[in-house]
């Protein structure tokens, strides 16, 4: 697709702005004359350009003898049309660069053998594409030391023992379980689940995706093979991409939950648990790396969820709280993804382990969860917890999909209630405190029943909307109360949130989500590449919930503004957000003062980009663009996605590649880029996983067959008015079978002959680097310390080693599988 660009705006200044040239000596006068005659007449020129060139907007010929106030709420003239047609077109988008050589320059160097606006990747990175690393295991770490038993000890977790007590199929019945005596005191103790409409068998939701010819085929067409051909080779290069950065995460920070991909250190910011292995086991699983999935299945087996580890825990406080909200999206959504694209019952046992310790976070008054716990607090089964609090909205409501789908694979109705008694909550409690519609801010404070913050579709607020449409997916429909809750969202959004914003003057407009604190505040047109997920979401209600079909054409529009923020700036990939000017904002334009005194508007103003107030310009892989272009493509089946993900894809790799990975890059206007140094774990189980996904047979992962939570990790969904089970091979999927024994002359990528929690090789690690420093205190030095722990664990190995001549004992009774 050709670059969208517009022509080079180049910026004169205004009369007086460039004073007289001061004579040199030895030049004559008439050359000076004639300089400053020509300085002149260019700057006359320049006033009679911008006055005949001004805008016809109603109010930009009026003399701007005084500002005009800007409104304090969205003006309905500048509401969104849901009907409206308008597309992007090559007027759109503002020119990327001034005229200013040295810019021109870097891009002219960088792109000289190819401009990702056009989809092409520059050749040496074609080549690291075209020859992908090899997969190899991970270095083998330095032994683990033994551990004393002050420093820690084993809590084995059994299904046989710790596991629910129920089948899967107990979920169709949701009323057969009987509802526990509510502990809380009034008026928090009247909340009973929906149990009648949870046992009824809904009638089949709609279809959602598009109708391919043959979905079997990567361009979904019947018969094209060079259509086939070019998607498989864009595929291809998709999967390069991600060898190349989960090899390079393999090889220097196996365990860590994060590689900085460009200084190649490990970074632990999510518990130390092993974030991204635990966040990519689905990708591995869609790609076909089954071996790679079973190196990581060895960790994710060796994992103590009661250890807490890293330089910092997520927010940036190592305190020994883990993050509620991120802990379940990241992690227990990875075991329940693995869980229903495998059928490995070790995923299952790890998620409801890990869901268990979680459970505690919503024993609140109100029932919403926590943001950060303790798991082996004491209080967390004896207190209400979180009194007096406020909760990020997005934390506190958005494990709903998670949980429900625990519930569906163990039959126990526990973790739905957790979840479900947050969401009546939030309904009956909370929506109707808002001051526009049902709309909610950042922040909800339970106890008080109020609200705080700023309405949003963007961070803190974003996926409490997304897992409403969501939830009534992976329900069957069972409950309306989702739909109702969603469509009463939308309808208030479209009302007050929604908005055309005018970027290129006599251009087609950008569709926005706005953000503000109420109908008394300013509200402030804001493109946050976290609310780019709008696009999607919108999409999928539109084809669930038929009354809501007109919304498929604001999803389109979401989605291509989300674009827009793409190609419109000089490497091709989008900042973290932007804000645009208001419509009614006295510096929209620069002011020009004419020869008879009065002041029209010039030229619209910009910066990084005309009609742009200000940007975060930094960009950190993340998916949420890529993610609403995909539904688009799934949804329409109109190839111009693919088209637009694949100029998207090739800027990514063209300025973020770098031997360890894809690294994030600190100013997306800037060429070359600086980098950032981070990898985050979403880069491998989300925004490859998109990419990935938009140029594979739109068979494999149908959204038809599967609900995709807000970290992408795919969750079956329901099929003829019954809950899906987990397992089998999906459509497009090569089967998945448990790995052999490990051989011992190589790493298997954990602790072989230990059970399950018994630590992975990082934590035993930081365990006993804790236990020696804790003892410290006895005043000898680390050094001899460590002597006198390897004389003990010599002693211990010898009297293992006595043990194990012995003739070995009975063997234990086998786990049940799930």
């Amino acid at each position: 697709m050709a670059a969208i660009q517009g022509p080079v705006q180049i910026q004169i200044p205004a009369l007086g702005d460039v004073p007289a040239p001061r004579p040199r000596r030895g030049v004559p006068r008439r050359v000076v004359r004639a300089c400053f005659l020509l300085l002149t007449l260019g700057m006359l020129v320049r006033v009679w350009l911008a006055v005949r060139t001004r805008t016809q907007d109603d109010w930009a010929d009026a003399p701007a003898t005084a500002p005009i106030a800007p409104p304090m709420y969205p003006h309905p003239s500048y509401a969104i049309d849901p009907a409206s047609d308008i597309t992007l077109t090559a007027d759109a988008f503002p020119p990327q660069l001034p005229p200013n050589a040295k810019p021109l320059k870097a891009l002219a160097k960088v792109y000289a053998l190819g401009d990702p606006h056009r989809g092409e990747i520059p050749g040496k990175k074609r080549m690291l594409l075209d020859a992908p690393p090899p997969l190899v295991a991970p270095p083998r770490p330095p032994r683990a030391p033994e551990l004393d038993a002050d420093a820690w000890s084993y809590r084995p977790w059994t299904r046989a023992r710790n596991g629910s007590r129920t089948r899967p199929e107990d979920a169709e019945h949701a009323d057969r379980q009987p509802v526990p005596r509510d502990w809380r005191p009034p008026p928090y103790d009247d909340w009973a689940p929906p149990l009648a409409e949870l046992s009824r068998r809904a009638p089949p939701l709609p279809r959602v995706q598009f109708a391919f010819a043959d979905a079997r085929k990567p361009s979904g067409r019947a018969r094209d093979p060079s259509r086939d051909a070019l998607v498989s080779e864009r595929r291809a290069l998709v999967r390069s991409a991600f060898v190349r950065a989960w090899q390079g995460y393999k090889q220097h920070a196996w365990g860590a939950d994060e590689l900085r991909p460009v200084s190649m250190k490990p970074n632990n910011n999510f518990n130390g648990w092993g974030a991204t292995i635990v966040d990519a086991l689905d990708t591995l699983l869609v790609m076909g790396l089954h071996e790679e999935y079973d190196l990581a299945r060895n960790h994710v087996r060796d994992i103590d969820f009661h250890v807490i580890g890293g330089e910092r825990s997520a927010y940036g406080l190592h305190d020994g709280r883990v993050p509620v909200f991120e802990t379940g999206i990241r992690y227990l959504g990875g075991f329940l993804a693995a869980y229903d694209l495998s059928g490995d019952a070790l995923m299952l046992d790890r998620a409801e382990e890990l869901a268990q310790l979680i459970l505690p976070a919503f024993d609140t008054l109100t029932g919403l969860p926590v943001g950060r716990m303790r798991f082996d607090e004491p209080s967390n089964f004896t207190d209400p917890r979180g009194q007096h609090e406020s909760v990020v909205l997005a934390e506190a409501t958005s494990m709903l999909l998670e949980f429900t789908r625990l519930w569906q694979v163990t039959g126990n109705r526990t973790y739905l209630d957790r979840v479900q008694r947050v969401t009546d909550f939030v309904d009956r409690n909370l929506t109707d405190k808002s001051e526009l519609g049902t709309l909610m801010t950042t922040r909800i404070y339970p106890e008080s029943y109020a609200l705080g913050g700023k309405y949003t579709f963007g961070g803190q607020a974003d996926s409490y909307y997304e897992y409403l449409v969501k939830q009534y997916q992976l329900l069957g429909g069972r409950l309306p109360q989702y739909a109702r809750m969603y469509g009463a969202a939308i309808d208030d959004a479209l009302k007050h949130l929604i908005k055309d914003v005018h970027v290129v003057p006599h251009a087609p407009a950008l569709a926005v989500f706005s953000e503000t604190y109420g109908p008394q505040s300013r509200y402030e047109p804001k493109l946050e590449h976290l609310g780019c997920f709008a696009g999607g979401m919108l999409g999928l209600g539109a084809r669930l919930l038929p009354q809501r079909a007109r919304d498929l054409n604001v999803a389109r529009r979401i989605t291509e503004t989300c674009w827009w923020a793409y190609n419109a700036t000089r490497t091709g990939l989008g900042p973290e957000d932007t804000v645009f000017y208001r419509p009614h904002d006295a510096d929209r334009f620069a002011i020009i003062e004419g020869p008879n005194g009065t002041r029209v508007h010039g030229n619209p103003a910009g910066h990084p980009q005309v009609g742009v107030r200000s940007s975060t310009t930094a960009y950190y892989n993340r998916p949420e663009t890529i993610e609403s272009v995909w539904y688009m493509y799934r949804l329409t089946g109109d190839p111009v996605w693919q088209e637009r993900g694949w100029q998207m894809f090739a800027a990514w790799v063209t300025h973020a590649l770098v031997p360890g990975g894809v690294s994030a890059i600190a100013n997306v206007h800037r060429v070359p880029v600086t980098f950032l140094d981070s990898m985050e774990s979403f880069t491998l189980a989300e925004t490859f996983k998109y990419y990935y996904l938009l140029f594979s047979p739109p068979e494999l992962l149908s959204l038809d067959e599967f609900v995709l939570t807000t970290e992408a990790h795919p969750l079956r969904a329901p099929r003829g008015g019954r809950f899906a089970r987990a397992g089998g091979t999906p459509p497009g999927m090569r089967a998945w079978s448990p790995p052999l024994a490990c051989a011992h002359d190589a790493y298997c990528g954990g602790e072989t002959g230990q059970p399950p929690g018994a630590l992975t090789n990082a934590q035993r690690h930081n365990l006993h680097d804790s236990w020696l420093h804790r003892n410290d205190s006895i005043g000898l030095p680390v050094a001899i310390q460590q002597k006198i722990h390897e004389m003990i664990s010599k002693q211990r190995e010898q009297v293992e080693k006595q043990i194990a001549e012995q003739p070995p004992p009975a063997a234990p009774p086998a786990v049940p599988a799930a």
